[in-house]
């Protein structure tokens, strides 16, 4: 199969690639930054240098122009800002014959806007998640410490602290926000796959020990958390998700609150595939015709870090 795997400078590129190269897939690869620049890159069948995805139309046209050259089948996005702008155009792919293997529009509208997703959960009784309002919503009373998060925000871009009450009120002014309790506890990120025809599912959670700024972990505890999967599915059957996502979760007060749905490949989707399970031959599998998931595997606690090394090109 032909596929075209975007972003390949980010952190699930090396797994994603490389998964699908074990199972000889052809591997068109893009980015916005020059191939010598990604080591990744030589793992690729071919690469290519494309526009940002705040582009849209020449984007998109090189995306197009590359999936006819390659007869490519199936797009994996790999990050959340090229998921929002392929959602726009998907006519145009299928037109072309092409998949993208992203959520349904649905979906993306409640796990693309956070305050979307809090007011789905706030009254449900099985998901717990952190009072939120909209900035200029404010109300004076609102509890501090609180935590200020762009609606449509991505890998912690933009996130804020609050702890005094005029800078809180200051928020009132900027648009685009929601204000959230900000809640003390170790976060928990399950890479969790559904296949919306069959309704069969799968969840790997970890606790993330070590994370980098922007929210990706590099040293992880995985924990085969009955509630955490059980919470996982309870949510994936909700928005009828199809694919691989990633949830994420604060454990606070002997609690477990959902702060994010990703629709994309965790940063560390690797931890999964490297205790057993392969998230991205699923994933793919959910998009295929007469295909499912992989079915689940036993699994047992363990602790895992991601480890770098320079290599040449």
């Amino acid at each position: 199969m032909n596929i075209l795997v975007t972003a390949i400078g980010s952190f699930s590129a090396d797994c994603v690639i490389n998964t699908l190269r074990s199972h000889r897939h052809f591997v068109v690869g893009c980015d916005i930054y020059p191939s010598e620049w990604h080591t990744v890159s030589k793992d690729c069948n071919v690469v290519y240098q494309v526009p940002f995805a705040t582009k849209e139309k020449e984007y998109i046209n090189s995306l197009l122009h590359i999936c006819t050259k390659h007869k490519v089948k199936y797009v994996f996005p790999l990050t959340d800002l090229e998921i929002d702008v392929l959602n726009k155009y998907r006519q145009e792919f299928k037109d072309n014959g092409v998949l993208l293997c992203i959520q349904s529009v649905a979906c993306l509208e409640v796990a693309r806007d956070k305050y979307k997703m809090y007011r789905l959960f706030k009254d449900d009784p099985t998901v717990k998640v952190p009072l939120s309002v909209f900035s200029c919503n404010l109300a004076e009373d609102f509890p501090l410490p609180a935590i200020a998060k762009p609606v449509n925000g991505r890998s912690s871009e933009g996130l804020q602290r609050i702890h005094h009450r005029e800078d809180l009120l200051r928020m009132k002014e900027v648009d685009g926000y929601i204000i959230q309790e900000l809640l003390d506890g170790n976060v928990y990120t399950i890479d969790y796959v559904r296949n919306a025809s069959t309704k069969s599912d799968f969840a790997i959670p970890r606790e993330e020990l070590l994370r980098t700024k922007n929210g990706a972990g590099t040293t992880v505890r995985i924990v085969p958390n009955e509630y955490l999967m059980n919470v996982s599915s309870y949510i994936g059957n909700k928005l009828d998700l199809n694919g691989c996502v990633n949830m994420e979760f604060i454990h606070h007060e002997n609690a477990y609150y959902l702060i994010d749905i990703n629709p994309r490949f965790s940063a560390g989707v690797a931890f999964s595939n490297f205790v057993g399970y392969d998230m991205v031959t699923s994933h793919l599998n959910c998009f295929a015709d007469n295909e499912d998931i992989i079915s689940p595997i036993d699994y047992k606690e363990q602790l895992l870090c991601k480890r770098y090394k320079e290599e040449s090109l």
